[in-house]
C-alpha cells in the first residue's frame, strides 16, 4: 500500500539525516580534546556548542526514525492480516476443510508475528545499519585509510555466521512453525469436544496429550532460539577480537607520532560507532535468512486461495435453476447422483426429502460450487453454474434431513 511506503521513505529519510549527524560528531568529539590540551578555551567551547547541537539532532531523527519505523511495521502487519484472512475466506469449500481451524489460526497469529518480527521489522533496522556502516567506512577513510581497511576487514567477518548454518536455521524455524500449528490444532480439537471431555472424565487424558505436544513445540522454540545464541556468540567474540586488533593499530599511529590524541578518540569512536552496526547487520541477516520458509509458505497459501473461485458472480435469479443429468461421485467410483434432473422455478418453494445417503446434501454442495459436477450440468438462468463466482448469498438453507429453498426463490 502507498501509505505504508509512505512511512518507509520516512523511515529512510530520517536514518540518513541522523547517521550524519551521529558521525560528524565523532569529529568534534576529537576537536574539543585538541584544543583543551592545547588550552584553546574559545575554540573548545565552540566544538563543544557544536557537539551538543549535533547530539540533539541525531536523538531528535532517531526519535522520528523510531515513529516512522513503527508506522510502516503496524502497516505492514495489517495489510498482512488482510491478506491472510481474505485468503482464508476465499478458498473453496473443499480446499478449506482439507486444514484443521487450529492451522489457519496459526497462520494468523503465529505466523504472521514471525513474519512481523523477523521481516517488516528487519527491513528498516537493515538500513539504518546499512546507512551507519557507509558513513562510518567513509569517515574511517578519510581520517585514515590504513585505519579504515584494518577495520573493514576485521569487523565484517561475523557477516559470514550466518550463512554459514543458514540450512540449520531455516530448518529450525520450519520445524517450530509446523509444531505451533500442530498443537494449535490439537488444542482447537480438544477445545470443540470440550462436553464430550466433561462427560467421559478424561481430563487427565486431554492434559497428558496436550503436555506432550507442547513439550514438542516449545522443544522446537528452544533449538531455533539456541541456534540463534550460538550465531550470536560467534559473532560477538570476533567482533570483540576485531575491536582489539583495530585498537592496538591506532595506539601503534599515535606511538609513531602519525595520529594526535584527538585523532585515536574519533577513531575510537568511528569503530564504536562501525563495530554494533557489524554485529547488528549479522543478527539481521540471520533473521531473514530464518523466516524465508515461513514467507515462501505464506506467498503459496495466498496463491493458492486466489485460485479456488474463479468467474462471474451471480446478481439475481429471474428465471430458474436446472440440473441436468447430473452425476457425481466423491470417490470416483460409488456415484452418489446419477443423471439427476431437476429444476427449481422461481417464486415456488420445494423440499429435498430422502434417506440418508441418497444425494440430497451433494445437490446442495454441487450447486455452491463446493465440488464441481462429474457429468451434466447445473444452469442457473439458464447460464452454465461454473461461471459463476459467488453463488451462496442466493442459495437455499440446508439441513441434515432436507433443503428449504428459501431465499433464492
Amino acid at each position: 500500500m502507498k501509505i505504508n511506503r509512505f512511512w518507509f521513505a520516512g523511515a529512510w529519510i530520517c536514518i540518513f539525516i541522523s547517521t550524519f549527524f551521529a558521525v560528524t560528531l565523532q569529529f568534534f568529539k576529537g576537536d574539543i580534546l585538541d584544543f583543551a590540551i592545547q588550552r584553546e578555551i574559545q575554540s573548545t567551547i565552540k566544538s563543544a556548542a557544536l557537539l551538543f547541537a549535533f547530539i540533539l539532532g541525531e536523538v531528535l531523527f532517531v526519535y522520528c526514525y523510531n515513529l516512522f519505523s513503527a508506522r510502516f511495521v503496524v502497516g505492514c502487519t495489517k495489510c498482512l492480516k488482510q491478506d491472510i484472512f481474505k485468503s482464508i475466506l476465499n478458498r473453496g469449500y473443499v480446499d478449506y476443510k482439507e486444514h484443521q481451524t487450529g492451522e489457519y489460526i496459526a497462520k494468523y497469529t503465529n505466523e504472521v508475528d514471525a513474519v512481523k518480527a523477523r521481516y517488516f521489522s528487519m527491513l528498516t533496522l537493515f538500513w539504518n545499519v546499512l546507512f551507519k556502516i557507509i558513513f562510518v567506512s567513509a569517515a574511517l577513510f578519510w581520517l585514515d585509510y590504513r585505519i579504515a581497511i584494518i577495520t573493514l576487514v576485521l569487523l565484517t567477518t561475523p557477516l559470514y555466521i550466518p550463512k554459514l548454518i543458514e540450512k540449520r536455521l531455516q530448518q529450525a524455524q520450519t520445524e517450530y512453525v509446523q509444531a505451533v500449528k500442530n498443537n494449535l490444532a490439537k488444542v482447537n480439537d480438544w477445545l470443540s469436544g470440550f462436553e464430550i471431555i466433561k462427560n467421559f472424565s478424561i481430563e487427565e487424558k486431554i492434559m497428558a496429550r496436550f503436555e506432550e505436544s507442547n513439550n514438542i513445540t516449545m522443544e522446537k522454540l528452544f533449538r531455533d532460539t539456541q541456534l540463534g545464541a550460538i550465531s550470536k556468540l560467534i559473532t560477538a567474540l570476533i567482533s570483540y577480537l576485531s575491536y582489539f586488533i583495530v585498537l592496538a593499530c591506532a595506539a601503534w599511529l599515535v606511538c609513531t607520532g602519525t595520529f594526535s590524541a584527538g585523532d585515536f578518540f574519533v577513531a575510537i569512536g568511528m569503530i564504536d560507532q562501525l563495530s554494533y552496526p557489524l554485529i547488528s547487520l549479522a543478527e539481521i541477516i540471520r533473521q531473514l535468512i530464518a523466516i524465508k520458509p515461513v514467507c515462501k509458505s505464506m506467498e503459496e497459501f495466498s496463491e493458492i486461495s486466489s485460485k479456488a473461485n474463479t468467474g462471474s458472480n451471480l446478481r439475481k435469479l429471474d428465471t430458474d435453476i436446472r440440473f441436468k443429468d447430473v452425476s457425481f461421485s466423491y470417490d470416483g467410483r460409488t456415484a452418489i447422483l446419477q443423471d439427476f434432473n431437476f429444476i427449481i422455478n422461481k417464486g415456488s418453494r420445494y423440499l429435498l426429502k430422502g434417506p440418508s445417503g441418497c444425494g440430497k446434501t451433494t445437490a446442495i454442495n454441487l450447486l455452491l460450487r463446493y465440488y464441481e459436477v462429474g457429468s451434466g450440468e447445473i444452469t442457473i438462468n439458464g447460464v452454465p453454474l461454473k461461471t459463476f463466482v459467488n453463488v451462496k448469498s442466493y442459495a437455499p438453507h440446508k439441513s441434515c434431513a432436507a433443503v428449504h429453498w428459501r431465499r433464492l426463490l
